[in-house]
């Protein structure tokens, strides 16, 4: 079971650009850019409203603007991992 910061996530997202992504990502993380984020996670129906998100981009400010994005959709446990490499030391894919 992968943790962030010793606490449960379900899915990772990276809101980064494909081509940041495709040069380095958490394990698992799955690629939905935050001008797109809204009508990605629409298309996986085994995220729920209940699932455990951990979303991150470069810097923190992607990702902020991402876990707004989803709370106000209705998603309830996001957590905003802020940078790449800050995710990296606090996650733990288990």
């Amino acid at each position: 079971m992968a943790k962030f910061r010793n606490k449960k996530v379900d899915v990772v997202i990276d809101v980064r650009s494909h081509l940041e992504y495709w040069l380095g990502h958490l394990p698992g993380a799955k690629c939905m850019p935050v001008g797109s984020i809204e009508q990605a996670i629409t298309g996986l129906p085994e995220i729920t409203h209940d699932t455990n998100i951990l979303v991150y981009c470069a810097s923190g400010a992607r990702s902020a603007s991402a876990a707004d994005t989803l709370r106000r959709m209705g998603y309830r446990r996001v957590v905003d991992g802020g940078g790449y490499g800050e995710a990296r030391q606090q996650f733990d894919e288990g």
